[in-house]
């Protein structure tokens, strides 16, 4: 498999686009971490479908940009 076309293809940029802006918000949420006890108490279920929809969606974007 390419991985390098695969990487510039417009859902692929995409997807990680979505991916990486949804990141970024659940950055945020970790830098106001008092200690590592928070990581139990973070909703991660409620981060992972985040991620999720960002790939989604920029996966989308991408697609309609592509055309």
């Amino acid at each position: 498999m390419n991985y390098e076309a695969l990487l510039v293809h417009p859902i692929a940029k995409g997807a990680m686009t979505g991916m990486l802006a949804a990141a970024a918000v659940d950055f945020q949420a970790f830098r106001s971490w008092k200690s590592f006890d928070d990581v139990h108490a973070y909703q991660w279920t409620v981060a992972l479908w985040r991620w999720a929809q960002g790939a989604i969606v920029g996966a989308v974007a991408g697609a309609g940009l592509g055309l």
